[in-house]
């Protein structure tokens, strides 16, 4: 029988740790020849808009903004011996992992583990690829802390996991509060 872990913290990247949307805007003028805003590149069928999001953070990943009030907590976070581990689970590609670990380098951010979506998984929503991954991390840890900037990926792993089994904070530019109580 495996020994859960008391606590876990379980991070997104883009928008979430790091502000990425410039990454994405630089590389939608580059393909389209125009200058877009993120929220028409956000419109766009799936697969332009990977098209667009894989450019912009393999060509423009330095024009990512570090989530100051997030780097403080996660370095509180694991400032603190009773802390679990640090995971980030990413939508991005394993490709991604050098350029992210350079951008938390550059911030002294620690991060345990990294979980990253396969290629297979490349098309379908987000939030059924991340609430697979909590539910097997929900079997692990006690307690696991969620950070995420999409209130729908929230909702939908609430909904699978249920309130008992995480806490779930909403991250913005500004702010970071937690969307649900325990219970």
């Amino acid at each position: 029988m495996h020994k859960k872990r008391k606590s876990a913290v379980v991070v997104d990247f883009d928008n979430t740790l790091f502000f990425t949307d410039r990454c994405a805007v630089a590389a939608a003028k580059e393909i389209t020849g125009k200058p877009m805003t993120i929220e028409s590149i956000r419109a766009l069928p799936k697969k332009k808009k990977h098209e667009i999001y894989r450019l912009g953070f393999a060509k423009y990943y330095r024009f990512s903004k570090p989530n100051l009030k997030m780097i403080d907590r996660l370095s509180r976070i694991s400032n603190n011996p009773e802390t679990g581990k640090i995971i980030l689970l990413s939508a991005k590609p394993i490709a991604d992992r050098e350029r992210i670990q350079s951008l938390l380098d550059s911030q002294g951010v620690r991060i345990d583990s990294f979980i990253f979506r396969p290629k297979k998984y490349l098309f379908k929503h987000d939030e059924e690829w991340k609430l697979s991954k909590m539910e097997k991390l929900s079997e692990k840890y006690d307690t696991i802390d969620i950070y995420e900037d999409k209130a729908d990926n929230i909702s939908h792993i609430r909904d699978g996991l249920g309130s008992d089994k995480a806490k779930y904070f909403l991250v913005s530019k500004n702010s970071i509060r937690q969307l649900y109580k325990s219970g």
